[in-house]
């Protein structure tokens, strides 16, 4: 809900643009050297603090950022758009979309160019994607599909 789109899997994404990696990815004993070389790639690679507390790579190349959570994930939801901003823009270059919205707003993005943004605000929300505004309604969502 913080406007970053997510595919989970079970297995590390090697093919994948952009990731995002939890603690939880440390039960593969092989998860650091296949981060290391993802990193090297140069794509964008979002972490939680507490997965890269648990890391010894240096993590400080610019296609790294760290969310903070704190051992408190329900924390996020109280993020403001200034500080989900940063996170999402660069996960978001490799498929060529921006987005700006508030906290609690989820996007979707599909392979064929389709999206979905979800509002999960009891209020209405102004959101713009790849510079088209819209208003997603409380609860609600809009679909682009192509």
């Amino acid at each position: 809900m913080l406007g970053i789109p997510l595919v989970p899997c079970h297995e590390f994404p090697t093919n994948a643009p952009a990731a995002f990696f939890p603690e939880q990815c440390l039960k593969d004993p092989e998860f650091a050297k296949k981060l290391e070389k993802f990193i090297a790639a140069g794509k964008p690679v979002l972490l939680t603090d507490g997965l890269a507390a648990k890391l010894s790579s240096n993590l400080t190349r610019t296609n790294i950022q760290i969310l903070t959570v704190k051992g408190k994930p329900a924390s996020l939801l109280s993020l403001s758009p200034e500080a989900i901003e940063p996170l999402r823009t660069s996960l978001l270059v490799p498929f060529k979309q921006t987005f700006s919205a508030p906290n609690q707003v989820a996007l979707y993005l599909y392979s064929d160019g389709s999206s979905v943004v979800e509002n999960f605000n009891n209020d209405p929300v102004q959101v713009t994607l790849s510079g088209v505004s819209m208003e997603i309604p409380a609860r609600g969502w809009k679909l682009n599909w192509k």
